[in-house]
């Protein structure tokens, strides 16, 4: 695993959601834009297991034993921006020359 690997984030399950939860960006998977109903605009959003969140509470029902995926919201203005300038290189592959500005 790579160091960066290691850098711990504030993800949300929605992206106007007031609750928060820490995860590794080593946990994030599935990397994507995406712009939920009533967003000013494409945000960054993957898939976190469940049970590797470090911190918080993300509101979802745990159906089945074990990990599931979650998908959660990686907001700019609550990530350190060499950490989301990884994210948005890791989901480089789902977008067209987006600009970080």
């Amino acid at each position: 695993m790579r160091p960066e690997d290691e850098a711990v984030i504030n993800v949300q399950r929605e992206w106007n959601d007031w609750r928060t939860a820490e995860v590794r960006l080593g946990d994030l998977r599935g990397l994507h834009w995406f712009q939920p109903s009533r967003a000013p605009r494409e945000l960054l959003h993957g898939y976190v297991a469940c049970d590797k969140v470090t911190a918080g509470e993300l509101p979802h029902e745990c159906a089945a034993r074990g990990d599931h995926p979650l998908l959660v919201c990686v907001l700019r203005s609550h990530t350190l921006p060499a950490v989301y300038s990884e994210l948005v290189r890791r989901a480089s592959g789902t977008v067209r020359n987006r600009e970080i500005a």
